[in-house]
């Protein structure tokens, strides 16, 4: 009994600690996480209640939902087993990452043994996704219970929902500390694991555009549908009239929770006492290297570049692209928008049409990537290295030019013939082929100089944690949130100048937002987008000479 209130004890402790760190009153970004974990947990709440509502009324034959009419207690069991999968995946996910060792386990370590501090941490997950999961499972209990009549749902759909989400917990933690013990404790992944996170994530969109993990969900569904995971759909609707859930797998899958959770802590233990007893491999990682303007120990492929460009500027070209090669996750966050666009993208990669709109968006992601590559934060990736470059010789139209040249010498021929390609496949116009194509790498140059700009006046100096062992300088919030507002205010305005079908939805869409009553005409939005637009072109004149400055007048404290 003593080591079970230690191990509790320990979790208080983590979920204490997590508590303290995401209220943090003097923090703006604690402040907004609060109100933005309230939000969705009363949205959830209240969303779950409705659903489970309407469904009550599809179970006593009094309603339909998406036109279902019918209870599929089969289907529902196949799609409870999916979610667990996915669920499980986002576990394996953060024991790979900052969930994968304990904090200050050292004393931790030395004071309980390991299965204690497992089970803690095991407690401290099941906390979390009591956190998430109890208030929308409540809801849903609750509305389910009023649409049949019957209580037995308030404690079952709550119930059945937490021992699937604790058991998740106790499948993915072992997995993933598994994968960390190979990513941090074998040589040859330790020392590549950088370009072992962007081949993955780069797997991950081709599997996501070809519509692979879909067709594997579709795949997987029957049987699932078998798999004591399905089980948990008895759970939550055993008592609930007009369903017939079994008896038998509802406490089978009770049962299996608990088995789950049993096995998932002597394996666990097993793992952790392997991985957190274990010295990880040293990266072995080069230093960072410093401007050298003579050309000395330049490669030929330096010596090329110096010969195009310029010797100080070469150089500094050189540089920038050996950082990346050493530490990708410096630019990873430039396939940020893409993220948003993969459902399109597997949608036109199965059908083979690709939209109107679809280049013009592509335009504008090109131009974003353009800009975030090398200068968002020109000062701040020079690291420790800095003082050598201001002391280079090297003055403030060399340093923005050369990492200007950096990205956009790999950029525009890419994001050049992606647009022109999207763009014949495209039911556009032959004119609007050829202006999209040539507008992009224009776009894209004045994306990089109002991006060098805006970097170089809110640098970034500091490291953040990507997980809990791997750290990279990035960009500053005020560069990315002024930078993206630039860009997609700039997109927005030329779309309402130049097409009026654009200009008339903006106008009634701001017409419905607007509060007090507030009408946007056509015309009013069509001169808004021109100021708009004047104030675009001049910006990146002014970014221009205002990153120039700040490097020849930079003085470190």
């Amino acid at each position: 009994m003593r080591r079970v209130d230690r191990a509790g004890r320990l979790a208080w402790i983590d979920v204490l600690r997590m508590l303290r760190k995401h209220s943090d009153w003097r923090r703006g970004s604690s402040i907004l996480a609060v109100v933005m974990y309230a939000v969705i947990l009363v949205v959830g709440t209240a969303a779950g209640a409705y659903a489970g509502y309407r469904l009550g009324g599809v179970v006593v034959g009094d309603g339909s939902v998406f036109g279902v009419e019918e209870f599929p207690l089969e289907v529902v069991g196949g799609i409870a087993a999916l979610l667990w999968l996915v669920v499980t995946v986002i576990f394996v996910t953060r024991a790979v990452g900052e969930r994968g060792t304990l904090a200050q386990p050292e004393a931790v370590l030395t004071i309980v043994p390991t299965w204690e501090a497992l089970v803690g941490v095991y407690v401290a997950e099941c906390a979390y996704v009591a956190m998430w999961v109890l208030g929308p499972a409540a809801g849903a209990g609750a509305g389910l219970a009023v649409g049949t009549g019957a209580l037995t749902p308030v404690v079952a759909v709550p119930v059945a929902l937490l021992l699937a989400g604790w058991s998740t917990v106790a499948v993915g933690y072992p997995v993933g500390l598994t994968v960390r013990h190979v990513a941090l404790r074998f040589p040859f992944v330790a020392r590549h694991k950088s370009g072992v996170v962007v081949a993955a994530f780069l797997v991950y969109f081709v599997l996501i555009s070809a519509g692979a993990l879909n067709e594997a969900m579709v795949t997987l569904f029957e049987p699932m549908q078998s798999s004591p995971m399905a089980w948990f759909a008895d759970l939550a609707f055993l008592g609930t009239p007009g369903v017939d859930a079994s008896p038998v797998q509802a406490v089978g899958a009770a049962v299996f929770a608990v088995v789950v959770v049993g096995v998932g802590v002597v394996a666990g233990t097993r793992v952790a006492d392997t991985h957190w007893f274990s010295d990880p491999v040293l990266a072995g990682e080069e230093p960072e290297e410093s401007v050298s303007v003579d050309g000395s120990g330049a490669s030929s492929v330096e010596e090329w570049i110096e010969g195009v460009f310029g010797r100080r500027t070469g150089t500094l070209i050189v540089v920038s692209w050996r950082r990346v090669v050493r530490a990708p996750m410096k630019v990873l966050y430039a396939f940020f928008p893409v993220f948003f666009i993969t459902g399109m993208v597997a949608e036109i990669v199965q059908t083979g049409d690709v939209p109107a709109f679809f280049p013009y968006l592509v335009v504008v992601i090109a131009a974003w990537a353009a800009g975030v590559i090398f200068t968002l934060n020109p000062l701040g990736d020079q690291g420790a290295v800095l003082t050598s470059t201001l002391l280079s010789g090297v003055d403030g139209r060399t340093f923005v030019h050369a990492h200007m040249i950096a990205g956009l010498v790999v950029a525009i021929p890419i994001g050049t013939v992606v647009t022109g390609v999207l763009a014949v496949l495209s039911p556009v116009e032959t004119r609007t082929v050829v202006a999209l194509t040539a507008a992009t790498p224009v776009l894209m140059v004045l994306a990089a100089v109002v991006s060098v700009g805006i970097g170089m006046a809110f640098p970034r100096f500091d490291e953040v944690n990507v997980t809990r062992s791997m750290t990279t300088v990035l960009p500053s919030r005020w560069a990315f949130v002024l930078f993206t507002a630039y860009l997609f205010l700039t997109a927005a305005a030329a779309g309402v100048t130049y097409e009026e079908a654009v200009r008339e939805l903006a106008a009634v869409l701001l017409s419905f937002v607007l509060p007090f009553g507030i009408d946007v005409a056509p015309g009013t939005l069509f001169s808004a987008s021109v100021v708009v637009l004047a104030v675009a072109v001049v910006a990146p004149v002014v970014a221009y000479r205002s990153a120039v400055r700040r490097f020849d007048e930079y003085t470190l404290a």
